[in-house]
């Protein structure tokens, strides 16, 4: 399937939700899928990782470092890729969090409530450009 990411960076605080994303990213094509269990490993993923995801997956409910702390961090380190939000919480989280990425000027391709769909998967990785 042409136009998807060589590489994804899912960052989820539930094992079980990882694996079922990486499962859903693979079965779409993505050749490598790297994973964090919070906001602040993610951005260690990104600082050390050779080749830079093309797209992060990121829920924005975790303890610690959350999905928000972790926009601010691809902010603040001009992330190029990217981005789909994901959360199992209100529409209003979905909401406030793709109006920060905005404002931020990341690429939002989008922001998905859980349970996670692969229709709705795949949608939002052909947004990337």
């Amino acid at each position: 399937m042409s136009g998807i990411p060589p590489c994804v960076l899912v960052v989820d605080d539930d094992a079980f939700q990882r694996a079922m994303l990486a499962d859903m990213l693979e079965e779409l094509g993505v050749a490598t899928v790297l994973q964090a269990d919070d906001g602040l490993a993610g951005t260690a993923v990104l600082d050390g990782a050779p080749p830079l995801p093309a797209v992060v997956v990121a829920d924005l409910c975790m303890p610690g470092h959350d999905g928000f702390q972790l926009l601010e961090a691809l902010a603040a380190r001009r992330y190029g890729g990217g981005l789909i939000l994901l959360s199992g919480q209100q529409e209003t989280v979905l909401h406030a969090a793709s109006a920060l990425a905005r404002f931020h000027q990341l690429h939002l391709l989008g922001a998905l409530a859980k349970p996670l769909r692969l229709d709705a998967l795949r949608a939002a990785l052909g947004q990337l450009t």
